[in-house]
């Protein structure tokens, strides 16, 4: 009987250090399922996060996708200006070399013009001679009518006067 004894009480230690291990255990896994829970709420925050994110993201690439689509068509719009600059500046160019002409035209115009007014001066300055001694001749013809007329009316003869004389 005394090895039953021995047994049972060896059977009872086991039992109470096996109830000692399974109290440990749910300890244990008490506080695995604690520690699952904490890990599980920090993997929901995280996931929360996550997906926050993963929002920004889409609206960062929305809008860079956005921009870089107004950035080509800011770019096309200065291809653009830059080819009608190019094109005003070969306008320009042309344009300069037409002023360039009409300016050699007015300047042989304007040559002209003087040689012309220089011309006429001369040609007023003939006339203005010429009507000078035009009139001087009108006034040496009265002369000659009012002597012949005297002539005539004092019955003194007269004599034809020949041109060139």
């Amino acid at each position: 009987m005394e090895a039953l004894q021995g047994e049972l009480q060896n059977a009872k230690q086991e039992t109470e250090k096996a109830k000692s291990e399974v109290t440990d255990q749910k300890k244990r896994v008490t506080d695995l399922n604690s520690e699952l829970n904490q890990a599980n709420t920090r993997r929901s925050e995280l996931q929360t996060k996550f997906d926050q994110a993963s929002s920004e993201l889409k609206s960062a690439s929305s809008q860079i996708e956005e921009r870089q689509s107004r950035l080509q068509a800011t770019q096309s719009e200065l291809e653009n200006a830059k080819q009608e600059t190019d094109k005003a500046k070969a306008a320009a160019s042309d344009l300069k070399k037409q002023v360039t002409g009409l300016n050699s035209e007015l300047d042989r115009a304007n040559s002209q013009h003087s040689e012309l007014e220089t011309m006429l001066d001369q040609e007023s300055a003939e006339i203005t001679k010429l009507q000078s001694e035009l009139e001087q001749a009108n006034a040496a013809r009265k002369d000659l009518q009012t002597e012949l007329s005297q002539a005539k009316s004092e019955g003194q003869p007269t004599s034809p006067i020949e041109p060139g004389q």
